[in-house]
């Protein structure tokens, strides 16, 4: 019995509350509903890929992507194998850039192992138009040393052509994602993406 008086309550309770529900005439009107669109939120368009926008700031190419680079450049070159540790910075403001590259680069070669040093700072002005990066040099401090069997030289002219020297000259980018460009380094036979990750 007490059971059956449960359910009859509970069902005058749904009836009660349909009709008042129902025999409303008015709406009710939320007074902190968003009226004539505002604050209804919509997805932002999809970034321009060749909006060179996006390059501007402090960049670092992290060691695992200065090993990425290697890797290819290892991968056209028969009997070479690069280790890379450290990294290098980027940094573009409209009409200004600079290359900052802080890396040991541990070579192996015919059964000689050497390392390769890069420090210093290289700069000047770039354009970026359809997906391409040009730079013109205005100064360029950068140093290269070369160990191999303890004997050390200056390693310019061999590590020069890696990343040590200019590599953002006639390089192609993609903004696609703002806060990861690409571009596409430049190897022995062709090109390499690296992503940028934001400095700090």
């Amino acid at each position: 019995m007490r059971r059956a008086s449960l359910a009859l309550t509970a069902v005058a309770l749904l009836v009660l509350a349909g009709c008042t529900t129902g025999g409303s005439t008015e709406a009710e009107v939320d007074p902190d509903a968003p009226t004539s669109g505002e604050g209804v939120e919509t997805e932002a368009p999809p970034a321009d890929p060749l909006d060179p926008a996006c390059l501007i700031g402090d960049w670092v190419l992290t060691q695992d992507q200065m090993q990425s680079f290697y890797d290819a450049v290892a991968s056209e070159a028969e009997g070479i194998t690069f280790t890379a540790e450290g990294q290098a910075g980027l940094s573009f403001t409209a009409t200004d850039y600079r290359w900052t590259p802080e890396f040991t680069l541990t070579l192996e070669i015919a059964g000689l192992e050497g390392q390769g040093v890069t420090t210093g700072t290289l700069g000047g002005t770039y354009t970026a138009s359809e997906g391409v990066i040009t730079t013109t040099v205005g100064d360029n401090n950068l140093a290269a040393t070369l160990t191999i069997n303890g004997a050390t030289q200056d390693g310019s002219d061999v590590l020069g052509s890696f990343i040590s020297s200019d590599p953002i000259n006639d390089t192609p980018y993609d903004c696609s994602d703002p806060d990861a460009p690409v571009l596409q380094f430049e190897t022995a036979t062709g090109r390499t993406p690296v992503v940028l990750a934001r400095a700090g």
